[in-house]
């Protein structure tokens, strides 16, 4: 069995945390042991910020597009947003120093989920895909 959502958000500071209540809403649906739930939420956050942050540059105008979907091997997400270059920008970027503020959540992502893949959308902005297969057992769809 399998259950999915998809949600589009205006790209205004309010988003996030809106963000955050769907997903939690819609992961309520899934059984997945704490520490995976705390990664997966993690990364999509860092995902969908950077979207709002270095993809729409908070240009009120665009929206950041996310689709959610779990099954009994995994589960998955596509955060894209309607920037320009951002999949060179991933591509060419250096590795942040460890203690700044900020600049790190590409390597969250890739420490805490089993994929991450990066693509330019048919619109030309950027497709960050996560995938976090199920752990001993512990993603099922409720």
């Amino acid at each position: 069995m399998s259950k999915s959502a998809s949600w589009v958000y205006s790209t205004i500071p309010e988003s996030e945390g809106q963000f955050l209540d769907d997903l939690e809403s819609f992961l309520s649906l899934v059984e997945m042991d704490q520490d995976q739930f705390h990664y997966l939420t993690l990364s999509l956050s860092e995902a969908f910020t950077n979207a709002m942050v270095h993809g729409n540059k908070w240009d009120k105008s665009k929206s950041v597009m996310v689709q959610v979907s779990v099954n009994d091997m995994e589960v998955s997400a596509d955060i894209t947003d309607q920037g320009r270059g951002g999949l060179a920008a991933v591509m060419n970027r250096r590795r942040p120093d460890l203690l700044a503020e900020s600049g790190r959540g590409v390597d969250f992502m890739q420490r805490y989920c089993a994929s991450v893949e990066f693509a330019e959308s048919p619109g030309g902005g950027l497709t960050v895909r996560l995938r976090v297969p199920k752990r001993n057992g512990k993603v099922r769809v409720r």
